[in-house]
């Protein structure tokens, strides 16, 4: 294998209900042309991830989540296109696909107010993705982070990788080259060559990382907006709040990013994930009762996600995926499979890899 090669093959999701998580069409403009382009068939492959043609040409047509996120990992594989996601976001313009806040996206007076925009308003244009925009100290920037709220999902990589390219075309385009993305995580590994991921983002790309998203710094987001209008931010921000009341992420969004930052060290406990929220332990625990959730419940689903997404990838053993969900030994792993999906986890692993 050469040493730039993609180091494992594509995965697919576990077979789970349709959780009526949906986003709208537009996230796919350009895919007909840019499949056809690369001389496949994009009605059949739609047929196959289960997505109508109707939702595509329709105004305000709305697409499962599971099913686009899908389409792009079957996509990449009937054409032999490991970077099938970015070179999707490429032919796209990330503000105008995010209806219905685009406008407001636009013409947001900086950069830093659209992201802000971007992170409370998700819901309006897709409950199944969480954004998130957070200071790293450490670093002394800011990260933009991106979820796909869908549980036992593992065929991410495409859809992952166009909406971090989004976000760098996107910051390019509403700031006139003003900002830029400085550095790039992954959650999943490279698929695609180093020098491909090199060529799109400019910047250090990192893989296997606890969330995705990109770092910003404060220069970027104090950058202003090079087309914005104020007349339309001002009748944009009215309608917007009107509709679409400011929607952060709830506590056990919160809590669940928090789990997933830590889960592999020794300290994920209820007490340390309170204090990395800047609260105190009974106040998150009363919180997420007030959401009739426990810590101990969302530790566990985050472990049952991160199991599935880790066992799916080939360079991954079985002492790294134990020490990665912090647990203290295999055992309690093969307990844990057995018990989320009656399997073992080298049963499972050879459901997941293709």
């Amino acid at each position: 294998m050469l040493a730039e090669d993609p180091q494992v093959p594509c995965s697919v999701s576990l077979p789970v209900a349709d959780d009526g998580k949906v986003i709208a069409g537009e996230f796919l403009t350009s895919y007909w042309g840019l499949t056809r382009s690369l001389g496949g068939d994009p009605a059949m492959l739609l047929a196959e991830a289960g997505i109508a043609l109707s939702s595509l040409h329709r105004s305000g047509g709305k697409v499962p989540l599971r099913a686009a996120a899908n389409l792009l990992e079957i996509s990449a594989r009937v054409l032999g296109c490991s970077d099938f996601g970015m070179r999707l976001a490429e032919r796209q313009n990330g503000a105008s696909i995010m209806k219905p806040v685009d406008r407001l996206i636009s013409n947001a007076p900086t950069l830093g107010d659209a992201n802000r925009y971007v992170t409370s308003q998700m819901q309006a244009y897709s409950p199944g993705i969480c954004a998130t925009l957070e200071r790293d100290t450490e670093r002394k920037m800011h990260f933009l982070g991106v979820e796909l709220l869908l549980d036992g999902f593992v065929a991410y990589a495409q859809i992952a990788e166009q909406i971090v390219l989004l976000i760098q075309t996107t910051t390019l385009a509403l700031t006139g080259g003003g900002a830029r993305v400085r550095e790039v995580w992954f959650s999943h590994p490279r698929v695609s060559r180093l020098a491909t991921y090199s060529r799109r983002f400019g910047v250090h790309v990192r893989f296997g990382q606890p969330i995705t998203g990109a770092f910003l710094t404060d220069a970027d987001l104090n950058c202003e907006l090079v087309d914005r209008d104020p007349r339309i931010f001002a009748a944009e921000s009215r309608w917007a709040a009107a509709r679409f009341p400011d929607q952060p992420p709830g506590i056990a969004v919160q809590v669940r990013q928090a789990i997933m930052r830590t889960l592999a060290e020794e300290n994920c406990t209820r007490a340390h994930v309170a204090a990395s929220l800047g609260m105190h332990t009974r106040t998150l625990q009363r919180r997420l009762c007030g959401v009739g959730i426990s810590f101990e419940a969302l530790r566990d689903e985050v472990r049952r996600s991160l199991a599935a997404r880790y066992l799916a990838r080939g360079d991954l053993c079985l002492a790294e995926i134990v020490d990665r969900l912090g647990y203290s030994e295999p055992a309690v792993l093969s307990r844990s499979c057995r018990r989320w999906f009656a399997a073992t986890p080298s049963e499972l692993r050879r459901n997941l890899i293709r």
